[in-house]
């Protein structure tokens, strides 16, 4: 199975499609804040924080994808990607739920950091309105949108691991054509 992770892995089109469902991602934020007046709160913005890290991530591999060096940064970033977008969402689910202790660390101001200040780049997409406990009207199949993010993310997170493995996995010697030499 990590062959063919590692196979998939080194086409460019599979960081292109990384690239696309990054960018469908951020495409359905952007959707449910200005269309569907769902306002976002500090950890929506930090969820399409790293939803930008897939874009960018995907536009890298796309770019340059079957080189071994490039196909490693991107699995790694892809990875680190994922696992702080699901921390981030995790809390966000807490929060939401009521889960002790997670709803006092909701704020309205984002800490991003001082060379990446992406609250001051683009406010319109990384701009906390709302608190994190705030209840939506929104629901698919009876269930909240923290709670489909994680599932986003808990996919990603895996997925992202057996790219990232998949890197240390050693190329098959086809035996079948070595016996005949």
């Amino acid at each position: 199975m990590l062959h063919l992770f590692k196979k998939i892995c080194s086409s460019r089109f599979c960081w292109f499609l990384l690239f696309l469902a990054g960018c469908g991602l951020e495409a359905c934020g952007l959707y449910f804040q200005y269309k569907l007046d769902l306002q976002p709160c500090i950890n929506c913005v930090y969820e399409r924080a790293y939803f930008l890290g897939f874009v960018f991530i995907g536009f890298l591999g796309a770019l340059a994808g079957n080189l071994l060096i490039v196909r490693f940064a991107c699995s790694l970033g892809f990875l680190l990607s994922s696992i702080g977008g699901l921390i981030v969402t995790f809390e966000h689910y807490a929060a939401y739920t009521g889960m002790e202790g997670y709803a006092a660390k909701c704020k309205l101001t984002t800490n991003f950091p001082s060379f990446l200040p992406l609250d001051d780049i683009a406010p319109f997409m990384f701009k906390a309105f709302a608190m994190c406990n705030e209840k939506l009207d929104w629901s698919f199949l009876g269930q909240s949108m923290p709670f489909w993010i994680l599932v986003i993310f808990m996919f990603s997170t895996l997925i992202a691991a057996l790219m990232f493995i998949s890197n240390f996995v050693k190329d098959k010697v086809n035996t079948f054509v070595n016996l005949y030499k």
